[in-house]
């Protein structure tokens, strides 16, 4: 029993060392060409804020320098110099070497640090596919803007959404594979730029659930469900709309799931809501541009009277179907659609999934000239 016990400690005590790789560290190396001889280890709280300095140092004459500070976990810091380039750094070791030449900053090269090589490798292939990003993204509004033909159009906004499904996909399995938290962290950074809320939030719920002592990864999965609660909306995209069933203008049941296998943009309005009324010529626009490519527009009124939902129809020249149950905001699709104030829509897609909110003006077409190629 003794011996027993003997081996649960050891293999208690090899757990812990193989997980605790913080602490006392330093970050030593060669500085090349460098503007200034100041060197900075700098802190990136997981707040968001300003970096802090632990550590300074001078160069030497041969550019060698040393840095020590003392992590309270796995962190993401900065080699900075005076008027020069940064390099991040994870301090998933003892002792990190850094070799940089300031002329060929990004060719900079580390030792002892498998999360820090990670990182520059991550960063190295996002910053080529997120450049491609964002030029295609300027071809296709140009393009957009110039009223080209369906099949430039068309081609312009496939090679858009194939280069952001490819960048989406690299984020993923980067995180996914990354054993290292702080390098989870700061690929789930760079997802706010590119993925849907949805994926965002699964990618930080399962680094939270992977490393559970990790306070980076339990403040971003605490910001994101912050987020979720202050705009509950966001939980809405990327789930199947929820089924709504109520009269048209002459009384006739029509039900969401009927425009099944079309592009659907639900529009909550009502007759005596303002801000509706004046975002009413754009959805005109919208339908009128887009009505002949698998797209409609449901209306759901939170109108009490009838007959001035049936006038302001007319008014606003809303050719589309129009249903309502007349209850104002006692309707049944306030609540399953977390309604907090009209005017607001939600795009679905072709199998009933919702893939957009809140889309008004530009951003409406925007996105339905995305989607309708």
């Amino acid at each position: 029993m003794k011996h027993f016990l003997i081996v649960i400690i050891a293999v208690v005590a090899i757990s812990s060392c193989k997980e605790k790789k913080y602490g006392p560290f330093i970050v030593a190396g060669n500085i090349a060409h460098s503007p200034s001889a100041k060197v900075y280890l700098e802190e990136l709280p997981w707040s968001g804020e300003n970096p802090v300095i632990v550590d300074s140092t001078t160069l030497k004459d041969n550019g060698n320098f040393e840095l020590r500070a003392l992590g309270k976990e796995e962190e993401l810091y900065l080699v900075s110099i005076q008027n020069g380039p940064e390099v991040l750094i994870i301090n998933d070791n003892k002792s990190i070497k850094l070799r940089l030449d300031v002329q060929n900053y990004k060719a900079y090269t580390t030792e002892g640090s498998d999360a820090t090589a990670a990182l520059h490798a991550f960063l190295e292939e996002y910053s080529k596919q997120f450049s491609a990003l964002a030029q295609t993204f300027m071809l296709a509004d140009s393009l957009s803007r110039k009223n080209p033909t369906d099949s430039l159009a068309t081609v312009a906004n496939l090679q858009k959404d194939n280069e952001l499904k490819q960048i989406n996909q690299f984020i993923t399995t980067t995180v996914n594979n990354a054993v290292s938290p702080a390098l989870r962290y700061y690929v789930i950074g760079k997802a706010f730029k590119t993925m849907d809320p949805d994926g965002i939030k699964e990618l930080a719920y399962a680094s939270a659930t992977k490393f559970k002592e990790h306070q980076g990864l339990q403040k971003m999965k605490s910001i994101i469900d912050m987020q979720f609660a202050n705009n509950p909306k966001l939980a809405l995209i990327n789930k199947t709309a929820p089924e709504i069933s109520l009269p048209d203008t002459s009384g006739k049941l029509i039900s969401l799931s009927s425009f099944k296998g079309k592009y659907v943009l639900v529009d909550f309005w009502a007759s005596w809501c303002k801000p509706c009324r004046q975002e009413n010529p754009n959805v005109v626009a919208a339908y009128n541009k887009f009505k002949n490519k698998n797209f409609t527009v449901l209306g759901v009124s939170l109108d009490s009277d009838k007959d001035s939902w049936k006038q302001a129809i007319q008014q606003d020249n809303l050719t589309w179907t129009h249903i309502s149950d007349l209850k104002q905001w006692e309707s049944v699709v306030v609540a399953p659609y977390k309604i907090e104030g009209i005017p607001f829509n939600v795009l679905i897609d072709p199998s009933g999934k919702i893939i957009a909110t809140e889309l008004r003006g530009k951003a409406l077409d925007d996105k339905l000239s995305e989607v309708l190629k």
